[in-house]
């Protein structure tokens, strides 16, 4: 079995559950850290075992020994950190969204393909062992035809201007930090949209406070989704077809609960539970595509980013929210 050996770039909180699912997984391992302040750099690599640190990201990518690396700082340092990363030989597995434009994703893409070199998005809801069952029920035609989607995300946040999520200059807002989920859902099962109708509520700092959407498709399937941060949300899905409905439980974007309702039969529960925390199945999926040689996932092509960072794109613009950049 190869080993990877993994370097991370920004360690927070995200950051520190992917360091414990590698110091899980069978063939990875910690090889450094990289944080603009070397002591936090420090502090992190001692609590989980990393054997290097780093106050720079330079210096991680131009470590030979770093086969690899998670990117788990804000969407606005994405692009940028990630093309480093390629440029120097570098597999990337990007925390989701990829980044704050369609713009920035195809540069990111353009640079893996350049270098060939892997990139993927960091969608490990894509992964996950109900996401998994949701789709092999769908295809046993347990539901028919897919109608119609429904999905929602939202919790309450304090009101902090200068905080990750309300500050416009680090991404901020719903849409990126927790609606990219429902809007993942939704092409995951139906397609990139043909119509789209978005609303939000914006913050005084630009950002949105909700953000609400409607899809149609070619085949006349749609599809809604709600995000927000300042109101907790049931956390639910819904998947409706010709002949039943699949519910994801709460929460349902990392849910271990399904229930199958068909026709005139009786209500199916399947448990799904992760083996450990939900972002070992990325992880091996980064893995055995480098083992492959690959620069991109088939379970989560280039073309599926693009498209959602298409309708992102979309959505933002029909709600009035600017990015300083993308």
């Amino acid at each position: 079995m190869s080993i990877y050996r993994w370097g991370i770039i920004g360690p927070g909180k995200i950051a520190k559950k992917f360091a414990d699912t590698i110091n899980y997984v069978e063939g990875a391992t910690l090889q450094a850290i990289a944080s603009r302040d070397p002591e936090k750099a420090k502090t992190f690599a001692e609590t989980y075992g990393a054997k290097k640190y780093y106050g720079s990201y330079e210096e991680l990518v131009k470590d030979p020994e770093v086969d690899a690396v998670y990117i788990a700082t804000p969407h606005p340092f994405h692009c940028k950190q990630a093309i480093l990363c390629l440029d120097n030989k570098k597999a990337v597995l990007c925390e989701k969204p990829m980044a704050l434009a369609e713009k920035e994703v195809r540069e990111m893409q353009d640079a893996a393909r350049r270098n060939n070199t892997f990139l993927m998005e960091a969608m490990w809801s894509r992964f996950l062992p109900a996401t998994l069952k949701v789709d092999e029920l769908i295809t046993e035609g347990k539901i028919g035809t897919v109608k119609y989607v429904r999905a929602d995300f939202g919790f309450s946040a304090p009101l902090d201007p200068e905080g990750r999520l309300y500050n416009i200059h680090l991404g901020g807002g719903s849409l990126l930090d927790i609606g990219v989920y429902n809007l993942f859902l939704c092409q995951f099962l139906l397609g990139e949209p043909k119509h789209i109708k978005s609303m939000a509520r914006l913050a005084d700092s630009g950002a949105d406070i909700n953000c609400q959407t409607m899809f149609s498709y070619a085949d006349g399937s749609i599809a809604q989704t709600t995000s927000m941060i300042d109101c907790q949300l049931p956390i639910t899905a819904e998947i409706a077809g010709t002949e039943g409905i699949i519910y994801m439980n709460n929460p349902w974007y990392r849910t271990h609960s399904l229930v199958l309702h068909q026709k005139d039969q009786e209500p199916v529960k399947y448990f799904v539970p992760h083996e450990y925390n939900g972002f070992e199945y990325q992880v091996r999926e980064v893995m055995n595509c480098l083992d492959n040689g690959l620069i991109e996932s088939s379970a989560m092509p280039f073309e599926f980013t693009l498209a959602l960072s298409r309708t992102m794109d979309i959505i933002r613009n029909q709600c009035g929210i600017a990015y300083p950049t993308g």
